[in-house]
């Protein structure tokens, strides 16, 4: 009995019933569809690095931004790919099992995420018992629509890459080491060798038409524009062609086995790309209706894939086209980042140039390390990693971002008074008041117009920053944020409260006496609500160092999201934020290597 027709018969097999239960759970109590972030799951035949990490962090600042509205919820998805012939190959040098390999080195992947402030709502393994099944079922689908044949194959495979590729992906050069010819594929530079075997076969040549239909019809689809061009001229001048969907049994032994044909495992990325559906709960929480499997509306489902350049392939053609064949729903868009460079140049070991995420982390520190990945990236362009740059960065936030809420927060000044006197109205009429009795009146102009335009820059900075988040451009996002930053700043030192202290003590007059204390008070409210909404609003990237900040000021947990990023939106916080038991929030350290 096929595993498809063993299901309708006797229900879903226990591992999906298990999973499925805390799918349910998770995605019925949601409020609203969804916005559901999955990166690549990756590979674990190798180590950790800032690839990776940039992945993950592109995903975990968008979900975190999402939730920043309490109307939204947000879904992130991680994991580890763990089938194929890497990692037997592995496994067989090492002298252990496949299985014991890759439960050791998935461990790597998690411990990532925890030291760099993950927080995803489920680590996949494409050896979970639901996976397996939800592969075994996605593939009888296919199966049951004749769109899987059997057939002998021959072609240029890779390891690295775990996947065959066409003539037209196939390029000869010369090898550094050794001097002699060898074949690349185009994409991804990984070696390719000619083999021959008798495997199964997907119709991908017949769903082209269609792809290139629904990539017309949804041009955002594919993001950015150079890469959704890139891929639709590919399809437009090239014939695809069927794709090898198992791999015999005598070379590949670490996969999952083709439903009744145990001479033959499915083929890794067949495997490997399911892992996106299992995680919605497919197909428990899928209703099948004529062949289609509708997304209930509470489901995650469709997802925004994160993804690195060199996998485009697999995501923007096989992917949707397999989701075609099965009468599934679309993803809703597929992010395509660039990659990171360090000092200009490809990361290599030979180059010794390569960036370790952990070491770096635990020298600078977590939030220093997101930050800077966030504001010197975008997703068009390759990205440059300078530990110089590293450095300047830290220390900007440190003496711009940090100092603003130290300046505010020092003992002579008061936070809380300033707040209330915000609530009295008592800065109604601040203009009238700095015009006539500020002390330093050569800088009245210049005064009025910063504290105009933060004050517009400020109540206008989520919807500014949201559109930026929402469309992954975290770098133009982070300008706007320094952008206040650096204006209250320099409101604060053009204004210079401090020198209202003495002014206060030597005045006879009560007038005069009282309309300084309002410009000092308003210049620290001022400095404050900038900290405050600029804590809020940079947590998605800072979540410890804007959390300290946010603890610093007294803000109740409650008031940290986007309902309060206005001024004056909160009128509880400042108690004690003027205390002098508060400790440094993030220190200076010497640039690493001096």
């Amino acid at each position: 009995m096929s595993f498809l027709n063993s299901i309708r018969r006797y229900g879903l097999p226990k591992a999906l019933h298990n999973h499925a239960s805390k799918i349910t759970f998770s995605t019925t109590t949601l409020r609203s569809k969804s916005l559901y972030v999955t990166t690549p799951i990756f590979y674990v035949n190798a180590s950790p690095h800032l690839g990776h990490l940039y992945s993950m962090l592109l995903s975990d600042t968008r979900v975190r931004w999402e939730k920043l509205n309490p109307k939204n919820r947000a879904f992130l998805l991680t994991g580890t790919d763990e089938h194929g012939l890497k990692i037997q190959e592995v496994a067989a040098k090492q002298g252990i099992e496949c299985q014991e390999l890759v439960d050791l080195v998935s461990q790597n992947f998690k411990v990532l995420a925890e030291k760099m402030n993950i927080k995803y709502d489920r680590f996949i393994r494409t050896t979970d018992g639901d996976h397996i099944a939800a592969v075994k079922y996605f593939w009888e689908i296919m199966e049951s629509k004749n769109l899987i044949y059997q057939g002998s194959h021959s072609g240029w495979y890779s390891i690295s890459d775990e996947t065959f590729y066409p003539e037209n992906q196939i390029e000869s050069i010369t090898d550094a080491s050794t001097g002699r010819e060898k074949k690349i594929s185009k994409e991804t530079k990984n070696e390719v060798k000619y083999q021959e075997e008798t495997n199964y076969f997907f119709r991908l040549s017949k769903f082209q038409g269609d792809l290139i239909q629904f990539l017309e019809n949804n041009p955002n689809f594919i993001k950015p524009q150079n890469k959704y061009n890139e891929l639709l001229k590919e399809l437009k001048e090239s014939k695809l062609t069927d794709l090898s969907v198992s791999r015999p049994s005598s070379r590949l032994n670490w996969g999952i086995e083709v439903p009744n044909d145990p001479s033959q495992k499915i083929y890794v990325w067949f495997d490997a790309l399911m892992n996106y559906l299992t995680a919605a709960g497919f197909p428990c929480e899928f209703e099948l209706q004529n062949g289609l499997y509708n997304t209930p509306e509470k489901n995650l489902w469709p997802a925004t894939h994160v993804i690195g350049k060199d996998i485009i392939r697999f995501h923007c053609i096989y992917w949707p086209i397999f989701l075609m064949a099965a009468g599934i729903e679309l993803p809703k868009q597929v992010i395509v980042h660039s990659h990171w460079l360090s000092d200009g140049f490809k990361m290599s070991k030979s180059l010794g140039n390569v960036v370790d995420p952990m070491s770096t982390n635990l020298y600078y520190g977590q939030d220093a390390l997101r930050f800077f990945l966030m504001e010197n990236s975008n997703i068009e362009t390759d990205c440059n990693y300078s530990e110089k740059n590293f450095f300047h960065t830290r220390e900007n936030l440190i003496g711009k971002y940090a100092n603003l809420i130290t300046r505010c927060g020092g003992a002579s000044f008061n936070i809380r008074e300033a707040v209330d006197n915000y609530y009295q109205g008592k800065f109604n009429d601040i203009n009238q008041l700095l015009k006539t009795h500020l002390l330093n009146q050569e800088e009245l102009e210049a005064i009025l117009d910063v504290k105009s335009e933060l004050v517009q820059d400020l109540n206008g900075l989520y919807e500014s920053m949201n559109g930026k988040f929402s469309s992954f451009d975290q770098m133009k996002a982070i300008q706007d944020w320094w952008s206040v930053n650096e204006k209250a700043n320099l409101l604060f030192q053009l204004g210079q409260p401090w020198i209202y202290k003495k002014a206060i003590n030597n005045e006879s007059s009560e007038e005069k006496k009282h309309a300084y204390e309002i410009i000092r008070s308003f210049y620290v409210f001022m400095a404050a609500e900038t900290g405050r909404i600029a804590s809020i609003l940079i947590y998605p990237v800072m979540p410890e160092l804007s959390t300290r900040f946010l603890d610093r000021l007294a803000v109740d947990a409650a008031k940290r999201n986007s309902d309060y990023c206005t001024i004056g939106s909160d009128p509880t916080y400042g108690t004690n934020a003027n205390s002098k038991l508060h400790k440094v929030p993030i220190e200076r350290v010497p640039m690493r290597g001096d």
